[in-house]
């Protein structure tokens, strides 16, 4: 059945990027429904149920302004260097919330990997669990409950434009990411191998407590923690400061401080986070590989491609033979 299963995800693949049709195949029980027309994600995701997996082509997709069920979504990618042939898969929504999708309350166990989104993830249950983002582009997170329950999430390899506000969400995990906003109201989460570049114009964090901060690097010189932020735990982390606010209660171990990043990678202007030969090599994290994104466990995937069968380059004849 599983053979069966990825043949027809490939012939899905396949059909579509030859033929320019926004399609979304969904997985349920073994059984395999394709559909298109104007709104097919949001057919698709009407006809689910928690545990079904949907795979989405490239193209423009309206999605429900609400995903409240456990599924696993995956798309074509977001990358144009990787989606040339496929088209990368981009997800909108309606006005409401300001283009932003929420999170309810009954999709613990939501998997979405692969997918450009307009606007933000919204997520106000405290009791949602277990959540995983994945090679996303995403405007902003605003995860504004203010629940105490683990939530034991992971956040991986995405790239988020805006604000990562993401109250509530505890003992997860966050890693190699590009985090481009503020990061707000974290409480007991883990940062590893991140890239946070800050173009907020404020401080890094706000309203941060007893995190744990290692192997990042923060490319900005504004102030790092405001007057909020407690307890946090800073370990090999690449600073372009030689001192400024980390916050109150601080731990400060193994860091590199006023460090050049014009000597770091390889073309940041260009968004090349690669890192030179000679720095990958020098700023090393706690595990003994590289800082940023490309160290850790999970380095980060060139052209953010998803885990789904991928077409990455075609070669069509304009003419067939006499057998067609």
């Amino acid at each position: 059945m599983k053979k069966i299963t990825l043949f027809l995800i490939f012939l899905l693949v396949a059909v579509t990027y030859t033929t320019a049709q926004k399609t979304v195949a969904l997985n349920s029980n073994g059984t395999t429904t394709i559909f298109g027309g104007d709104s097919p994600l949001i057919d698709a995701y009407d006809a689910s149920i928690t545990g079904d997996t949907l795979y989405v082509s490239g193209g423009n997709f309206a999605a429900p302004t609400t995903i409240d069920k456990g599924l696993v979504i995956i798309g074509a990618g977001y990358d144009t260097d990787s989606t040339a042939v496929t088209g990368k898969t981009y997800i909108w929504s309606s006005t409401i919330n300001s283009g932003r999708i929420v999170i309810g309350s009954n999709a613990s166990n939501l998997y979405m990997e692969g997918m450009q989104f307009q606007g933000g993830l919204v997520k106000t249950d405290p009791d949602i669990t277990g959540f995983t983002l994945i090679r996303l582009k995403i405007a902003d997170i605003a995860f504004t409950n203010t629940g105490l329950i683990p939530t034991n999430a992971s956040i991986i390899q995405c790239n988020i434009l805006g604000d990562f506000d993401i109250n509530g969400v505890r003992n997860s995990v966050i890693s190699n990411c590009i985090l481009r906003g503020r990061i707000r109201n974290s409480n007991t989460n883990v940062f590893k191998n991140n890239i946070i570049t800050n173009e907020s114009g404020f401080g890094t964090l706000a309203n941060c407590d007893t995190n744990t901060f290692k192997n990042n690097i923060f490319s900005n010189d504004y102030q790092i923690a405001d007057g909020n932020c407690s307890y946090n735990n800073y370990q090999y982390n690449i600073f372009v400061q030689l001192t400024y606010p980390l916050g109150a209660s601080e731990t400060d171990i193994n860091n590199y401080h006023e460090i050049d990043l014009t000597t770091i990678y390889v073309n940041e202007v260009g968004g090349d986070y690669h890192l030179l030969g000679d720095a990958s090599t020098t700023y090393l994290g706690d595990d003994g590989t590289e800082v940023g994104i490309y160290g850790g466990l999970v380095p980060f995937k060139e052209g953010a491609v998803p885990i789904n069968p991928h077409i990455s380059q075609k070669s069509i004849q304009t003419t067939t033979d006499s057998n067609g």
